[in-house]
């Protein structure tokens, strides 16, 4: 099931909004991303904060994840690495899932997975 949640601020925080929808018990945050790995990182770390912010919100729901369309030409590893990068000293459970525009690619990781390739060349 998905319910779409409506555009809501985050306590204490001005301008800030939730998450976008519920998706199968799992709060989901939607982003386009166009611009640089800087951008990336910085669309990622608000759309995380987004759906971590319902945690306390949604009865049952642990799980909070991220899917970002992505407009620009960046290489799947350093896509992994930025996110990777994010997640550092984050337990949080969830998933980053990217659609790469250019090639067409869609790609989901755990949070988990990408915590471990932190310090893995």
């Amino acid at each position: 099931m998905a319910y779409f949640l409506p555009e809501l601020e985050i306590k204490g925080e001005k301008g800030k909004r939730c998450a976008d929808l519920v998706l199968d018990g799992e709060i989901l945050e939607i982003k386009t991303v166009t611009g640089s790995r800087v951008t990336l990182g910085g669309e990622f770390r608000l759309a995380y904060k987004q759906g971590a912010s319902l945690l306390t919100g949604i009865a049952g729901t642990k799980v909070h994840s991220v899917f970002i369309r992505l407009k620009t030409d960046l290489p799947l590893m350093s896509v992994m690495s930025k996110i990777a990068g994010e997640l550092k000293n984050r337990s949080d459970y969830g998933r980053f899932i990217c659609y790469f525009e250019k090639t067409g690619e869609l790609c989901s990781w755990s949070y988990e997975e990408l915590r471990a390739i932190i310090g893995k060349k």
